[in-house]
């Protein structure tokens, strides 16, 4: 091992390090055909099956897409007949798939017996909770869906979902400690990289708001256009007539907007480029301009106040209640869901205790039960017996290497919209080929533990944007004390990083940097990641006595190589980034989600939205239309435009 990787702690042991990286390193060889990498049981400290308290490489885990990548190179499983038979089977056990078994025991038959699959080892899809310990006491993190964003403004469905599961957002002023940052002088701020920028430097300040410039490594020249783009005072479109400004903005990405109006040269764009990762997983140079217009960021002349500034540097300001964020983000979400659906898998009963709240796991899958979820288990065949689309549906799913098929009443598929052309043949060519439209923006979220956080404290650091770095965003995490857990108040205690990282390839089309993206993520082995977490915050708080191969503790990669939800039109190439200003007359995700005999189809990409309010809505939706209250079973002719 090279004296910096030792320096750095990769020869340090940390939590499940070893399994990890042996699984890592054969990774990539996992999209080959016939390749295959078995994931091992999870186990906790007292000895049961129990993932959120798993480390190394999670979200999309080793086991959880090998049998949906053989399906859509073509390779078919027959399944063994198991005997069940179940009124409602769910593909995805994620807030979409548990929202709908919710929602038809609620709202269509409280006795319906029900099948949740999901090809993970864990339930709640992207919403993934992290446990770490330390001196055996237990930090949680997100490993995927953060918050509960703008609550007062879903839709009238998902709301009602929140009563019955007992999520009072309004109260969240009664569990954020946001004033404890800002009582000890530390908030956002902007790292500089020496690859990129010549040298490492942190300023104060960061994106969204003014930044401190006068030493950081940039030209004059530069700092005085970004001076220029936070001040956001100047109309770079003056004298243009509406017509001509729509023009410019909806055929320029803001990056080329930036460059071509505003005269902003690469320094400049360089610091910009990863502005919009965090909310959009796409940078600049694929965002288009009328959306960075819609969204509040700067260069149009529209700057606001700095308690109004947009983005995610919003997010560490909460105190207008308009988020919510538990300690797992909407991990709870999802916990208070299986809580609700299968008994005794966790004790207690409001949204407080469920936060510090053991889950029994192995009574997910009993016979007994219910509702049953059922872990590790990858659809790959579903279709109507003998063809007839008023008839019972086989599903055929995969665990352990062992193709097994369950039937059921009715179906409902809540996991990825792409992969129904080859694991559902009933469904008619055109809207396969609108399901097909369906994309997924590739994203990470890595979860670190660290022994203590005096080093943020003396930097100032809340949160750092990180432009030219791998990660482009490093935070503490969210300062909430809920049901009996409590965030580090001491600089002195441990405490939980979040950093992200989109991967993508700038100068391609937005689908195409998806797609480009996605095989990187899956190439990259967990020694990496660690790699560069260790290089990144050495770097970064190593004037503050910060040692990477002393201070960390622990290392969790939540990989999402589909993560946010959009759809594409298939002429133009652009995205839904938003689907209220949707500019064609076809919306394939409308199409894509109509009902087809028995089966109903949920989850985000039915709304090309990856919001939570969205997955329960769209659940809500794919229930109702299997009353027929969606209209008859779909047919060859294409949906009308909602």
């Amino acid at each position: 091992m090279k004296k910096s990787k030792k320096t750095l702690g990769m020869d340090k042991p940390i939590s499940r390090r070893d399994f990890v990286n042996g699984v890592g390193v054969t990774l990539g060889a996992a999209l080959l055909p016939g390749a295959s990498v078995k994931a091992e049981s999870l186990i906790d400290t007292m000895g049961a099956y129990y993932p959120p308290s798993a480390t190394g490489m999670r979200g999309a885990h080793p086991g959880s897409f090998e049998a949906a990548h053989a399906a859509v190179r073509g390779v078919q499983r027959n399944g063994q007949a198991t005997g069940e038979y179940y009124d409602l089977v769910v593909v995805g056990a994620g807030i979409s798939g548990l929202a709908a078994a919710h929602i038809h025991r609620r709202d269509v038959d409280s006795r319906a017996r029900i099948l949740i699959l999901d090809n993970h080892d864990d339930f709640g899809g992207h919403a993934k909770r992290n446990e770490l310990v330390s001196d055996d006491r237990t930090f949680i993190g997100f490993g995927g869906t953060m918050l509960i964003e703008a609550p007062n403004t879903y839709p009238e469905v998902a709301k009602q979902v929140f009563r019955d599961l007992g999520i009072e957002a309004s109260r969240y002023g009664d569990f954020n400690h946001e004033e404890h940052y800002r009582s000890l002088g530390i908030g956002l701020t902007s790292f500089f990289d020496k690859e990129t920028f010549g040298a490492d430097y942190l300023a104060k300040g960061s994106i969204g708001l003014t930044v401190d410039l006068t030493l950081a490594p940039l030209s004059a020249d530069a700092k005085a256009e970004l001076e220029r783009l936070f001040r956001d005072e100047d109309d770079y479109l003056e004298g243009m007539s509406v017509e001509e400004r729509k023009a410019v903005l909806d055929s320029h990405s803001w990056r080329e907007y930036l460059k071509a109006y505003g005269s902003f040269g690469a320094e400049a764009l360089t610091y910009v480029q990863k502005w919009p990762n965090g909310v959009w997983a796409i940078g600049a140079d694929a965002l288009p301009a009328w959306m960075a217009l819609s969204e509040g960021y700067p260069g149009f002349a529209s700057k606001k106040s700095e308690d109004e500034h947009s983005d995610t540097a919003a997010a560490n300001d909460d105190d207008d209640h308009e988020m919510f964020h538990f300690p797992d983000g909407n991990a709870t979400i999802a916990r208070l869901l299986v809580r609700s659906l299968v008994p005794g898998v966790a004790p207690g009963h409001s949204m407080e205790d469920v936060v510090m709240a053991h889950f029994d796991y192995s009574k997910l899958d009993l016979p007994a039960n219910t509702v049953r979820v059922r872990l590790k288990s990858t659809v790959v065949n579903l279709h109507h017996r003998d063809g007839n689309l008023e008839g019972k549906v086989d599903i055929t799913y995969v665990s352990d290497d062992v193709a097994r098929t369950v039937s059921a009443n009715q179906v409902i598929w809540a996991g990825y919209h792409n992969m129904l052309p080859y694991v559902c043949p009933d469904v008619p060519q055109a809207q396969m080929a609108a399901q097909a439209n369906s994309v997924r923006a590739p994203l990470v979220y890595t979860t670190v533990l660290i022994k203590n956080w005096q080093s943020f404290a003396k930097l100032g650091i809340r949160r750092a944007y990180c432009p030219g770095s791998f990660f482009q965003t490093v935070m503490l995490t969210w300062p909430v004390s809920i049901g009996g857990y409590a965030f580090p108040k001491s600089p002195d205690e441990p405490m939980v990083l979040h950093l992200q990282h989109i991967p993508l390839a700038p100068g391609l089309p937005a689908a195409d940097q998806f797609r480009a993206g996605r095989r990187q993520l899956l190439e990259t082995p967990f020694a990496t990641f660690e790699h560069h977490v260790r290089d990144q915050l050495g770097r970064m708080l190593g004037s503050a006595g910060f040692d990477p191969a002393r201070d960390i503790e622990a290392i969790t990669v939540n990989r999402w190589p589909h993560g946010y939800a959009y759809s594409m039109d298939k002429q133009s190439g652009d995205i839904a980034w938003q689907p209220s200003r949707w500019q064609h007359e076809e919306r394939p995700w409308v199409t894509a989600r109509q009902r087809v005999g028995n089966i109903a189809f949920a989850g985000t990409d039915a709304a090309s939205n990856a919001m939570s309010e969205a997955a329960i809505e769209e659940a809500h939706r794919a229930v109702h239309s299997l009353l027929n209250e969606d209209g008859p079973a779909n047919s060859e002719t294409e949906a009308p435009a909602a």
